[in-house]
């Protein structure tokens, strides 16, 4: 049943990365949008990858350090995105990256 409850989390999690990633990617001109999805992007990826890692059980240290890897391309997408001082598209991907491979490994770690 809790497996369950969290699948269903999972899935509306996928679905506002999903309507964040759309709108982080329209070309508006104003530059405070793209910064506030492209923030609501990380805390998502930082969402699904928490709990991807804290839903593996303890005894399997490997997955959940996987799991936790997921982070990797969020905090570069974070460190391009301060770099370069505007929207940057590599910074963009790196944060969906690190989304999708949250999603994918709640499915393949758990």
């Amino acid at each position: 049943m809790a497996l369950a409850a969290l699948l269903i989390l999972e899935i509306v999690i996928a679905f506002s990365f999903v309507v964040t990633s759309i709108f982080m990617f329209l070309p508006k001109g104003n530059e405070t949008v793209h910064i506030i999805f492209f923030w609501l992007s990380v805390a998502l990826s930082v969402l699904i990858t928490f709990i991807d890692a804290t839903s593996i059980p303890s005894n399997m240290r490997t997955q959940i350090i996987m799991a936790w890897c997921g982070m990797i391309f969020s905090a570069i997408g974070i460190i391009v995105r301060m770099i370069a001082g505007k929207t940057n598209t590599a910074a963009n991907i790196l944060v969906m990256l690190s989304s999708i491979y949250g999603a994918v490994g709640y499915f393949v770690f758990v």
